[in-house]
């Protein structure tokens, strides 16, 4: 989770540096040069107190930091699906990158004010109307969809085109580095050759097994074991007690009388049962002229999938398999289609948005339970309900129980609560013995454990509609393991290593005796293996049948030259020949060519752009309020140019 969420991270700053992030809404702005005099004077000397740092005239302000950082904890928490505090966010250095990148945009912005750069009003609403966000199907502008957007980032009609001017005129800094580049002909007649070229190769594969190795002695145990501690070396464990109060948890404890009952029925048995359901075939037509003759068709007896058919449409086009009333759309259709009994064809129906006949193929009448047969349900639901609304008392009692240093054991007994017992875990979920023990108990308690210790009063956890009380009671340190507890492990370890090799050497000595004129078949003969022959591999396309590594092998060696790899199975290796090796015709449309040159293209403007970026930084002078960040940030400030 770590390692995508630091990906994350990096991309974002990427995309600040290229001036890609800033879109049309949800923006972050400089705060500028704005202020009083009296501020003015009172910063004369060093920083005002709210501000972080400061880019040539351009000051960054420490709240704009914050909600520039806690902008990004969501969004990379929403694309992770994990959720991430602003802790972690510090550790994996978002708060630096994030300086980093508001220190760059400011660089920008200084020099939008040097140059006197501007976008006029009619190019402003010439980009508004051609933005397809903002739309509508026809591709006619939308104003309703425009403001429907304003109002969802909570920005009016004037800070949008003042957001909008920001950013077209800073990208046409940005964007100045790196105008009209195109890759020069040679390199990219050199890339479409590498993307597009292709070869046949004839191959087969040698395995081998403990068989073909020597069998360790306890010296090369020993120096496997040795030479490789963290592989033999048991997490840390914990053990401790959980307690859970949720609804669910409580509800059967909950008493409903037969008063409650009876209001429940009357206002949720609407949910009790199965409305009516129907499978209706809907046929449309251009009037109720052409449905009518339909109709008088169908009466004198001809199927109506036949007209479906003359009208080019299948019985998928327009069956509509058990829909509710309220599935259509159009209510008129709807009302028709359930009117009619089973197997009955409508009169034509002149719904809001077409003409049909329907057919009625199947009804699947509504059921709907008496009070009594729906009392247990109803009770299960009114219990659910009462728990939910009684969980708050439940968690001042426990507060109140652990105020007085009950144990959660005690606590438990006496309010009727699920208590876990944690036996030794690690912070992947595993036992000492290697199994999976992660479903004891639930992801944000076992985090929990892993984030307090032994003998901490630790706050409860609330999950969904519950509270989770959780203590450590004690914490296993990671530890090499002995030995002799590893040496099955460590026995296997050195003979899968040395079949691995093994496979390698026999690959390493048919491609010798090929180079020196054996035929491939005779070398696979030899090896009791079949030749097979693949056709048109591209280096960048692994298949089933050759994977990367493979690939890497095909690509490395001469047309009719002779290759090995090593198999990923850990006990075989591939030996392979190119017999054809095909050069592609210059194609400047070829998708493979495109991809790539885009992707290599990119590079250089990046390149290009963050370098312009770093020499903005450098002429307008940055300057960063120590204190502050330390404040904002509890650590020492980044060095920044």
């Amino acid at each position: 989770m770590m390692e995508s969420m630091r990906n994350l991270a990096k991309t974002f700053v990427a995309k600040i540096m290229l001036g890609l992030l800033v879109v049309a809404f949800g923006l972050w702005g400089i705060t500028g040069v704005a202020g009083s005099a009296f501020e003015s004077i009172a910063c004369i000397v060093g920083f005002c107190p709210s501000d972080l740092a400061q880019v040539g005239s351009v000051t960054i302000k420490g709240d704009e930091f914050t909600n520039m950082m806690q902008r990004q904890i969501r969004n990379m928490a929403q694309q992770t699906g994990q959720a991430l505090t602003l802790d972690d966010a510090r550790k994996m250095g978002v708060n630096a990158q994030v300086l980093d990148a508001m220190i760059a945009q400011a660089a920008v912005t200084q020099s939008v004010k040097k140059l006197g750069l501007s976008v006029s009003d009619k190019d402003l609403q010439s980009d508004l109307i051609s933005n397809k966000q903002f739309q509508d199907k026809s591709g006619k502008f939308d104003i309703q969809a425009f403001r429907s957007a304003l109002a969802n980032s909570g920005l009016s009609e004037q800070q949008y085109f003042a957001n909008q001017r920001r950013v077209h005129t800073e990208q046409a800094i940005v964007n100045s580095a790196s105008n009209e580049l195109a890759l020069p002909k040679t390199l990219s007649d050199a890339l479409n050759q590498y993307e597009g070229e292709t070869r046949d190769v004839k191959y087969f594969d040698v395995t081998a097994t403990a068989a073909d190795t020597v069998a360790p002695t306890d010296a090369d145990l020993q120096a496997q074991y040795q030479k490789n501690p963290a592989t033999y070396t048991a997490p840390e464990y914990r053990t401790g007690v959980v307690m859970v109060a949720d609804a669910a948890t409580i509800a059967s404890a909950q008493k409903v009388s037969d008063d409650e009952l009876q209001k429940a029925w009357e206002q949720h048995k609407g949910e009790f049962g199965t409305p009516e359901k129907r499978t209706i075939i809907q046929l449309s037509f251009k009037s109720v002229d052409d449905a009518a003759k339909a109709k008088a068709r169908i009466a004198a007896g001809e199927d109506i999938m036949k007209i479906a058919a003359e009208n080019g449409l299948k019985e998928s086009d327009i069956l509509q398999t058990e829909k509710l009333r309220e599935d259509f759309l159009d209510k008129a259709i709807g009302d028709a289609a359930f009117a009619l009994k089973e197997g009955e064809v409508s009169e034509p129906v002149q719904g809001a948005l077409a003409t049909a006949l329907l057919k009625a193929v199947k009804v699947i009448p509504a059921v709907n339970p008496t009070f009594e047969q729906s009392k247990a349900e109803l009770t299960q639901k009114v219990q659910l309900e009462k728990a939910k609304a009684a969980l708050q008392e439940v968690y001042n009692t426990v507060e109140d129980a652990r105020a007085k240093n009950l144990k959660l054991e005690d606590i438990a007994k006496t309010q009727g609560l699920n208590l876990i017992v944690v036996p030794p875990i690690s912070a992947s979920g595993q036992n000492p013995e290697g199994a999976d023990i992660s479903a004891t108990i639930s992801p944000e308690a076992l985090k929990a454990m892993y984030t307090s210790d032994v003998g901490v009063d630790n706050d409860a956890i609330q999950v969904g509609d519950g509270f989770i009380w959780y203590d450590v009671r004690s914490v296993i340190p990671s530890a090499l393991k002995p030995f002799d507890q590893v040496k099955d492990k460590v026995t296997a370890d050195v003979v899968a290593a040395r079949i691995r090799q093994a496979a390698i050497d026999k690959a390493k000595a048919i491609v010798t005796a090929l180079q020196g004129g054996k035929s491939l078949d005779e070398a696979a003969k030899d090896a009791s293996a079949t030749v097979k022959t693949i056709s048109a591999l591209k280096r960048n396309q692994q298949s089933e049948d050759f994977d990367g590594r493979e690939l890497a092998a095909a690509f490395s060696v001469p047309d009719q030259g002779f290759a090995f790899s090593a198999g990923g199975d850990g006990k075989s290796a591939r030996i392979m020949q190119i017999v054809k090796d095909t050069m592609p015709v210059v194609d400047m449309k070829n998708s493979d060519f495109t991809k790539a040159r885009d992707q290599i293209q990119g590079g250089f403007i990046n390149d290009l752009q963050s370098g312009l970026v770093d020499d903005l930084k450098k002429s307008a002078g940055v300057k960063l309020n120590n204190d502050l960040w330390k404040l904002v940030n509890n650590g020492e400030a980044p060095a920044v140019e």
